[in-house]
Parts: C-alpha cells; sequence; structure tokens
C-alpha cells in the first residue's frame, strides 16, 4: 500500500511540473512572439524574427558580440531596419557568467550593427588603444586609424569590432527603441565617418 502511495505521489508530481514547464514555455513563446521588435518592423518596413519557429533570414550580422553569426541562431530575437539608408539589425539575447556562488547565471545583452563593407577587423575599447589583430604589426593603416581615433575620442566611448560585414555595439539589458536608435545613428555615423583606407583594403588584410 506504501509502494502504491509514492508511485502515486511521484506521478502527481512529475504532472505538476510538466504543467508548470509546459505553461512556461508557452508564455515564453507567446512573449517572443509579440516583442516590441514586431511593431518596429511594421513601422520601420523591416524584417522581424522571435526566435521562435520558422521566420525571415537576416542578410547580415551577428547573434552575439563575439561574432557568432546570427543566420546560424535558431533562438535570437532580432529585427532589420533601415537607418540613413544603411542596414541595421538589432537583437535581444543573453550572455553566461559566473556567479559568486560558483554557480552560472544569464544576463541580458543587447546588439546593434550597420552593414559595412568588407575590411580588416577593427576594435575598439574605451580607455584602450585601438587595434586590428589580422593585420600585421606596425601596420600603416592601424596607425593612420589610430590618428583618425585620437582626433574623434567620441567615437572611442563605446566598444565596437568592424568584422564580417557589420560594425556592432552592445552593452547589458534588453533592447528598447530608445537604445535601438540612439546606437544605429552612433554606428552609421561612425562608419561614414571612418577613413576610406579601412574600406579600401577589403578583405586581404595588407598592412
Amino acid at each position: 500500500m506504501v509502494t502504491v502511495v509514492a508511485v502515486l505521489i511521484g506521478v502527481v508530481v512529475v504532472a505538476v511540473a510538466a504543467a508548470i514547464w509546459w505553461r512556461s514555455n508557452t508564455k515564453f513563446v507567446e512573449g517572443r512572439q509579440e516583442h516590441w521588435f514586431k511593431t518596429f518592423a511594421a513601422e520601420r518596413g523591416g524584417a522581424f524574427h522571435s526566435g521562435v519557429g520558422p521566420g525571415p533570414a537576416p542578410t547580415f550580422g551577428v547573434a552575439h558580440p563575439s561574432g557568432r553569426p546570427l543566420a546560424e541562431s535558431t533562438r535570437t530575437a532580432w529585427v532589420e531596419f533601415r537607418h540613413r539608408d544603411r542596414p541595421v539589425i538589432a537583437i535581444d539575447t543573453r550572455e553566461s557568467f559566473r556567479r559568486s556562488d560558483d554557480h552560472t547565471g544569464f544576463r541580458d545583452i543587447h546588439v546593434t550593427q550597420v552593414a559595412v563593407p568588407p575590411c580588416p577587423e577593427l576594435r575598439i575599447v574605451p580607455g584602450r588603444a585601438l587595434s586590428m589583430p589580422t593585420l600585421p604589426p606596425d601596420s600603416r593603416l592601424e596607425d593612420a586609424l589610430a590618428r583618425w581615433l585620437a582626433a574623434n575620442p567620441r567615437f572611442g566611448q563605446r566598444n565596437v569590432v568592424v568584422e564580417h560585414g557589420s560594425a556592432r555595439t552592445w552593452a547589458q539589458g534588453c533592447a528598447t527603441r530608445e537604445n535601438v536608435a540612439a546606437e544605429a545613428e552612433f554606428l552609421a555615423e561612425l562608419a561614414e565617418q571612418l577613413p576610406a583606407a579601412l574600406w579600401a583594403q577589403g578583405v586581404s588584410g595588407a598592412g
């Protein structure tokens, strides 16, 4: 009798856990499908994908600051639109981090990026020297870009990576209309102001 009761209790516990998971997952999917990106895409004549189920494909971009291609991600919410006649993609994603109790936690981040021509990799980190890791040491192009950044310090106030046809910046927290608009404007102006020598190098990376 005790064994039967224990089995019944186990079945009930499993059923309740399954119901809670199903409801939570359903709400997650519904929330993603109604992300504000959807309305924003309609307003801008752009494209939106919730990261749930089939949907349109992005024309460029990455799914994370690390550079993972967005086209290969199946769980990332993104919106593509045009700003200053440039394609722009904004995404909402998460990144893992090690908590103080040695467990893994997750935090929201958003990435905004504009399409640019192929070029050698360019990295800008606030408070550090500009770097172009794919170029040989003492590259004349890197020196020229460093001088340009010194003359235009406002472009050194955000983390920026230019590579794979994308100029991108990111920050913690979910994307909002305000931060996406501000970051798209910043990146579009950056792309317009960067020295033409960067684009002239194409993907060759010649120094």
